[in-house]
């Protein structure tokens, strides 16, 4: 009976109502939490072409009749106008035109060295015991969500430029473009965007509390120096407490950003569904931009590496399906990242394929002899033509003598 009710379609072939049994792809190459979905949006379809997906299973006995499906997108539509003013922000967010990585990317600098002035000025006002200047931060935050709307690898390759040497100063922001990518890429409507990049870019503001011969020690810290460590968190809550216009969603990032789903976190000790994808998505960004950069105690792994240590946490400290959305979001190998190809070339990722995660969009900077390559010369490594290239392996940008920030 079950061969009966199953049936080979074409994506382009599917409609409303449709049950699909089988996207036909392991989950580093679809876009939803699981491989069957009843299609309820011309949105559901959407991402499927978007990954690249041509044909799926769909299931015939389970689809569900026009009336139903009537009432879910009703039910859908009350839900996000109640809570997220979605239809406004809907159309505004649609009105962002996608544009090339070459297009995006001077205004996603200027954007980013922005925002970076504005988190040394906030974090040198907080220290100081000035009040934070929210409608500056927020009007960042604005601006990088228009820019990963534009185009999110943009932002992405910003993160790793090490113009600036304080850890607190780029992390901070770095946290905060790592998760509007995050929920861009989820499709979080605009309200919850900003919500999301506040609590984001302000997770850090207690540590501005925090003696900094406690945060740049580069021995092991005692156990009370590790516990006003662990405090920071509770006191950038309070902090935005006391402040004006930041929503409790911000403020929750702030002070759960470090809570962990098996319950091994801190402050307060919180597990499983009490951690809200608004901390888990901080979390996952906090972990690693932290692993993936210098600090005064230790050097930074490579952001290929630091993706492999977080998906080793899967199941434990992140829940598996959002792990699994970040390493989708990100690619298998990051925006900015240098890799060797099997014809012995050296090239500079610049963007994700979600139709193949290992095999992004590449600039190619040294041939086989390990002679620059003159010019701009662009390979999706996705195309039939480029095929025969493959990553063999990620290289580090200092023994080549190349700085990253010299390259975007």
């Amino acid at each position: 009976m079950l061969e009966r009710r199953l049936q080979k379609v074409h994506v382009k072939d599917l409609n409303v109502g449709m049950f699909v049994f089988d996207v036909g792809r392991h989950w580093i190459h679809h876009p939803w939490p699981h491989r069957s979905k009843l299609i309820t949006s011309a949105r559901d379809i959407d991402q499927l072409i978007d990954y690249g997906i041509r044909e799926v299973t769909v299931d015939l006995a389970r689809g569900l009749p026009l009336i139903k499906l009537k009432e879910i997108e009703e039910k859908k539509e009350k839900s996000e106008d109640k809570e997220l003013a979605g239809k406004k922000e809907k159309r505004t967010r649609e009105r962002t035109e996608s544009v090339t990585m070459a297009e995006e990317l001077p205004r996603a600098k200027k954007i980013y060295f922005d925002a970076l002035e504005t988190t040394r000025e906030f974090l040198a006002d907080t220290r100081a015991g000035r009040k934070l200047n929210v409608a500056k931060v927020r009007d960042n935050v604005e601006t990088m969500i228009e820019s990963a709307f534009r185009n999110r690898d943009a932002s992405l390759a910003l993160i790793k430029l090490k113009t600036y040497d304080e850890y607190t100063l780029t992390h901070s922001l770095n946290v905060g473009v790592l998760a509007i990518s995050m929920g861009c890429h989820i499709n979080l409507p605009r309200g919850k965007l900003r919500q999301l990049g506040m609590g984001a870019i302000l997770h850090d503001l207690g540590k501005t509390k925090v003696p900094l011969e406690i945060l740049n020690k580069k021995a092991k810290l005692t156990a009370e120096e590790f516990n006003a460590i662990k405090f920071h968190p509770v006191i950038g809550a309070q902090m935005l407490e006391t402040t004006s216009n930041i929503s409790d969603q911000s403020i929750s990032v702030a002070r759960y950003h470090h809570e962990r789903i098996d319950g091994t976190g801190y402050p307060d000790g919180l597990s499983g569904e009490k951690i809200s994808h608004f901390m888990i998505i901080t979390g996952m960004s906090d972990v690693y931009d932290a692993m993936s950069s210098d600090r005064v105690y230790r050097k930074g792994i490579l952001p290929h590496e630091a993706l492999k240590s977080l998906f080793a946490l899967r199941g434990m400290q992140f829940d598996s399906f959002w792990i699994e959305k970040f390493i989708q979001c990100l690619g298998i190998y990051p925006v900015g990242t240098l890799v060797k190809l099997s014809s012995g070339e050296i090239s500079l990722v610049l963007g994700v394929n979600h139709s193949n995660l290992l095999r992004p969009k590449i600039r190619l900077l040294f041939d086989s002899k390990n002679m620059p390559i003159t010019g701009e010369k662009i390979v999706d490594l996705a195309e039939n033509n480029n095929l025969n290239r493959e990553i063999v392996e990620v290289v580090a940008p200092k023994p080549l003598g190349l700085d990253l920030s010299s390259l975007l």
